[in-house]
């Protein structure tokens, strides 16, 4: 059980979250300095202390390192490695890893239709809206397909369901890259998004977790086609 704690702290959580989704995504990638404190509280539309809060979160996360005078970096777009990254180190197959994420991202969207926030709700929103945007290049595309997933996995309140995502995502950044140039995957994956946004934002479990489900099976089955 943890302890009850103030609206500061659980705003503080959620910009965490969002950071920890731009960092695992790419949009900021290890090396890189992130805006001034100042900039960021106005991103998120936080004030300074909570956006100090959840820096402060993912400099213990390992993610991030703030050196007085110089500013804060990225210093690993990696969750820390738990008893599931262990067992991916010792040998999984192809089929492993997709029938992991069928499941996780079946649940995480069925439990995202039932608990979604309002800030979820605009956050989905607005990542669907990104991808629209003309000029995109594949590696954008595909660094906001994984914004999207997290997004529902965040949107599940299951912290432990996150993690599993997190865990498993570095791979399938890798099979997404291979199959976004096939002729039409681009449409065909956001007109998938937008179904499932729609179902989670209508609060229908059953039509998320199906949608949610089919996705990634057609992602499979184009990666058989391309041979991987």
């Amino acid at each position: 059980m943890t302890e009850n704690r103030g609206p500061r702290s659980k705003l503080a959580d959620t910009v965490a979250e969002q950071l920890t989704t731009l960092i695992l995504s790419g949009s900021y990638p290890v090396g890189s300095k992130l805006p001034s404190g100042d900039l960021l509280a106005n991103q998120f539309g936080v004030g300074r202390s909570s956006m100090r809060e959840a820096v402060r979160t993912l400099e213990a996360a390992g993610y991030l390192r703030s050196t007085q005078g110089v500013g804060t970096f990225v210093v690993n777009d990696r969750p820390p490695p738990t008893a599931v990254d262990q067992a991916l180190r010792d040998g999984y197959t192809m089929r492993d890893l997709f029938e992991t994420r069928i499941a996780i991202e079946g649940k995480t969207a069925e439990l995202a239709a039932q608990r979604h926030s309002d800030a979820d709700r605009s956050a989905l929103l607005a990542v669907l809206d990104a991808a629209e945007q003309p000029g995109l290049g594949h590696d954008e595309f595909v660094s906001l397909d994984a914004r999207f997933h997290r997004r529902i996995a965040a949107a599940a309140e299951n912290p432990l369901l996150l993690h599993l995502w997190d865990s498993i995502q570095p791979q399938f950044r890798e099979y997404s890259l291979r199959v976004i140039g096939m002729p039409g995957r681009r449409d065909r994956a956001h007109s998938d998004h937008r179904g499932i946004a729609e179902a989670i934002l209508d609060r229908d479990p059953t039509q998320a977790g199906d949608l949610a489900r089919a996705h990634v099976v057609t992602v499979q089955r184009e990666l058989h086609r391309l041979g991987g």
